[in-house]
C-alpha cells in the first residue's frame, strides 16, 4: 500500500532581539536539585544581577518547576583579552553552520572592547589557516571572518596544535589574558592529541572555550574546556543562541562571574534528555537548555515487545500472543487499554502496578482477510502516556484501508528558518520506514528530507528556502518486505546474513542477558551484558543492541536458533567476495548522509554503494577509557567469534570517511554490534 499525506507549511526568516539570557553548565549530580550558571543582559548589553526567584519561571518538558535559589556575585573589574577565534571550515559547516559561526564571531568583535583587548581569527579543516593575526582593527577582523569558505575534513590537531596557525600557537603570543574560542559542528576525523593540547594551553595560561553546532560536545572538547579553565556549550541551533554563548564567554573570560540558578525537578515521563525553558519574567526573555537526568527519575510503563506482528494469521481465526507491561520508577493505575482497530484486542484492560511489578497481557487478532492491518493500543493511566502497536497480514498483501497519517505539521504552521521542528506520523509500526519530502512551490517539485525514516518521528532543521507555498508529505510502502530481519535475510555469495543487527536480550536457552547502563558497572563485568547506544531504546530500533564479548562467547548461545556469530574467517570470506579489504566496506555500507538528509552516515560516507544489500549502519560503540558511547553516525563495529587471547577478540568495522572494511582486535569489555550468519 502506498499512502501520501500533504500538509501546508510556511517557512520564514528570523528576527533577532537585543536582550539575552544564556543558561549553561547544568549540574544534575544532586537530582532532583538542578543547578546551572546564567548570564542575563539588557538591551544595552549590561549584565542584569538584581534578581530573585520570583523573577524566573522554569518548565521541564512543559511541566512547571519550583525555582529555589538565585545568586549573583558582586561585579568585578573586567580584564583585557587576547582572543583567538578558532573556526571550523570543514565541508559539513557549509550553509547554516558557517552562517551561525560567522554571526557569533562578528558579535564577539562588536562586543569586545578593542583597543583594551585584541583578537585574532584562525580557521581549520584538514589544515589550518590564519585569517587575521592579533589586531585591534575591527574592519580587518570582520573582513577575516566574512572571507571564510568551507573546505573539507575536521582535524582538531590542526585547529589547536599544528603549524602555522594552530590556536594554541597563535594564542601564546597574546599580550593580555589568553583565550581560545573553538566552534565546530563535527566530530574530528581522528582522535586529537587531547593531553598535549591541554598541556600546552595550561603552560601558556590559555583558557579554551568550546561551542558545538547541532550536536553534543565530543569528550575531547569537554576536556579542553574543563581542564584549562574554560566552558563548553552544546547543541547550538541558531545564530541567536551562538551569539548568546559568545556573550557569556566574553563576560566570563574578562573576569565577570555568572549568576547561579537552582530549581527542583521531579519524576518525568520522558526518557533521554530533559528539555527545559527558563524565562526571565520582567524582561520577557527565555533560554532553552537540556540535560540528562538519572534513569531513576524517568517513570514509564515498559512494554515488551513494544510492537507485535501477527504474520500469516489465517482470516477469521483468532491468534494470540503475550505482551508484558512493567512499572518503572513509579506506581501506575491502569484504567483502560483501547485499540484503534477492533480486529485487535487485549486482556486485561485494567490493573494496578507498584514500582517494578509486571503484568502479562494477552493480545489477540482476528483478521478479516490477508491484507495489511494496523492498530495502536493506548494504555490509559494516572501517570505517563503509554502505547504499543500491532500489525498483521501476509507479506506483500496490500491494505484495504490506508492507515498512514501525518500528525505534525498538520497545516498552516509558520516555521523559522534554521530552527528545529519534529515531523511525526502514525498508522504504521515504529520500525516501518517512510519517505518524507517537502515542496516550496505547492507541489510542482519535491525535495527529499529522508527516504527511510523510522520511529514515527523525524527531527528536521528548517532549510533556508523562505516560502508561503510549502507542503510536506510522507509515503510508505507497507508490508513486511523490509520492516525487520524476519524474512529479510541477505545472501552474499555463498553466505546468508541477517538483514539487521542482533537485538535479543536472552540467550538461546531463554536465560536473560542483563542490560547494564552504568559505565562503572560495565567496566567491572566478567559476564555477558548489553546496552543501547546512549542507553536510549530508540537507538535500538535502528541499530540493535551493543554487546560485550562475554555475551558473544557465552556457551548458552547469543545467536538465535539456526544462526551463529561469524568467525573471523567468515568475515574474511565476505570481504573477499566483495573485492577485498579496500573496497568491501563501501559495498556493505548503507548509502546517503545525515547532512543531505538521505541517510544515517556522516558525510562524506566514502565509497558507500550498499550493492551487497548488507545495509551496514553507523550504530557507534561503547568503549574508550571510561566505557561511554562514541561514533554514532561515524562508525560501526561487529564482533567475530574468534579470540586471540582472554582480553581481546577479533572484529570488523566500517567508517564514514573510508571505503575499506577494517580489521580490529577489540578489548572484551567493548560494546559492539552483532550481525549473525546462517548455519
Amino acid at each position: 500500500m502506498k499512502k501520501t499525506i500533504y500538509i501546508l507549511l510556511l517557512i520564514l526568516s528570523y528576527t533577532a532581539y537585543s536582550q539575552s539570557l544564556s543558561v549553561f553548565n547544568v549540574d544534575a549530580s544532586n537530582f532532583p536539585t538542578i543547578k546551572a550558571k546564567f548570564f542575563a543582559f539588557d538591551s544595552t548589553d549590561n549584565q542584569i544581577t538584581n534578581l530573585n526567584t520570583s523573577d524566573f519561571e522554569i518548565k521541564e518538558n512543559g511541566i512547571q518547576r519550583a525555582v529555589t535559589n538565585i545568586s549573583c556575585p558582586e561585579p568585578k573589574p573586567l580584564v583585557a583579552l587576547s582572543t583567538v577565534l578558532v573556526m571550523d571550515v570543514s565541508g559539513s559547516m557549509a550553509g547554516m553552520g558557517l552562517d551561525i559561526a560567522k554571526s557569533a564571531a562578528n558579535a564577539w568583535i562588536n562586543m569586545v572592547p578593542l583597543g583594551k583587548s585584541e583578537c585574532a581569527i584562525t580557521s581549520f579543516s584538514d589544515e589550518n589557516y590564519i585569517n587575521q593575526d592579533f589586531t585591534i582593527d575591527k574592519k580587518k577582523l570582520i573582513d577575516g571572518i566574512n572571507s571564510l569558505n568551507c573546505l573539507s575534513g575536521t582535524d582538531y590537531n590542526a585547529a589547536m596544535l599544528d603549524v602555522m596557525a594552530g590556536g594554541v600557537l597563535i594564542a601564546k603570543t597574546g599580550k593580555y589574558k589568553r583565550v581560545i574560542v573553538l566552534i565546530s559542528d563535527g566530530y574530528p576525523n581522528a582522535e586529537p592529541n587531547t593531553a598535549q593540547i591541554i598541556s600546552q594551553a595550561n603552560a601558556n595560561n590559555i583558557a579554551i572555550y568550546c561551542v558545538t553546532i547541532g550536536m553534543s560536545a565530543p569528550q575531547c572538547m569537554k576536556d579542553f574546556s574543563n581542564q584549562t579553565g574554560g566552558l563548553y556549550f552544546e547543541n547550538i541551533r541558531t545564530k541567536e543562541e551562538a551569539e548568546d554563548c559568545y556573550r557569556a564567554i566574553l563576560m566570563t573570560a574578562q573576569g565577570g562571574a555568572p549568576c547561579l540558578i537552582e530549581w527542583q525537578s521531579g519524576i518525568t515521563c520522558v526518557s533521554g534528555m530533559t528539555n527545559a525553558e527558563v524565562k526571565l519574567i520582567p524582561n520577557s526573555i527565555t533560554a532553552k537548555l537540556n540535560y540528562q537526568p538519572p534513569n531513576s527519575s524517568v517513570a514509564k510503563l515498559e512494554i515488551i515487545p513494544p510492537s507485535l506482528k501477527f504474520k500469516n494469521a489465517i482470516p477469521c481465526i483468532k491468534k494470540d500472543t503475550i505482551i508484558t507491561v512493567t512499572a518503572r520508577n513509579s506506581d501506575f493505575n491502569v484504567t483502560n487499554i483501547t485499540s484503534s482497530n477492533p480486529a485487535y484486542t487485549v486482556n486485561p484492560t485494567s490493573f494496578f502496578l507498584i514500582n517494578g511489578q509486571s503484568q502479562n497481557l494477552t493480545a489477540s487478532y482476528i483478521p478479516a482477510d490477508s491484507g495489511y492491518t494496523y492498530t495502536k493500543f493506548t494504555i490509559e493511566n494516572d501517570k505517563c502516556a503509554a502505547k504499543f502497536y500491532a500489525s498483521g497480514g501476509y507479506p506483500g498483501k496490500k491494505a484495504k484501508i490506508q492507515t498512514l497519517k501525518l500528525i505534525q505539521p498538520n497545516g498552516g504552521e509558520t516555521f523559522i528558518v534554521g530552527m528545529d521542528t519534529v515531523i511525526t506520523w502514525d498508522g504504521v509500526l515504529p520500525e516501518e520506514k517512510v519517505k518524507i519530502e517537502y515542496t516550496t512551490d505547492n507541489g510542482a517539485n519535491w525535495i527529499l528530507i529522508m527516504d527511510s525514516a523510522i520511529g514515527l518521528s523525524h527531527k528536521w532543521l528548517i532549510p533556508k528556502t523562505p516560502s508561503n507555498n510549502c507542503l510536506a508529505r510522507v509515503t510508505a510502502n507497507l508490508g513486511y518486505e523490509n520492516t525487520s530481519c524476519d524474512g529479510g535475510d541477505v545472501q552474499i555469495c555463498n553466505q546468508i546474513w541477517m538483514a539487521c543487527n542482533l537485538d535479543v536480550d536472552a540467550y538461546r536457552d531463554g536465560t536473560t542477558i542483563p542490560e547494564v547502563t552504568d559505565p562503572t558497572k560495565w567496566a567491572n563485568l566478567t559476564t555477558g551484558a548489553w546496552c543501547y547506544y546512549n542507553n536510549d531504546p530508540n537507538n535500538g530500533i535502528i541499530y540493535g543492541k551493543l554487546y560485550n564479548w562475554y555475551a558473544v562467547n557465552d556457551p548458552r548461545g547469543l545467536a538465535p536458533e539456526g544462526w551463529h556469530i561469524p568467525s573471523i574467517d567468515e568475515w574474511n570470506e565476505l570481504e573477499n567476495c566483495l573485492g577485498g579489504v579496500s573496497v568491501a566496506g563501501g559495498k556493505l555500507k548503507s548509502t546517503g548522509t545525515k547532512e543531505d538528509r538521505d541517510g544515517l552516515w556522516r558525510a562524506p560516507n566514502t565509497g558507500a554503494t550498499n550493492e551487497s544489500s548488507f545495509s551496514g549502519l553507523p550504530g557507534g560503540y561503547r568503549g574508550g577509557t571510561n566505557w561511554l558511547f562514541y561514533g554514532i553516525g561515524s562508525d560501526c563495529f561487529w564482533w567475530s567469534s574468534t579470540t586471540d587471547k582472554e582480553v581481546s577478540s577479533f572484529g570488523r568495522g566500517l567508517g564514514y570517511s573510508y571505503a575499506g572494511f577494517s580489521r580490529y582486535d577489540f578489548p572484551v569489555l567493548s560494546g559492539f554490534s552483532v550481525r549473525c550468519v546462517k548455519d
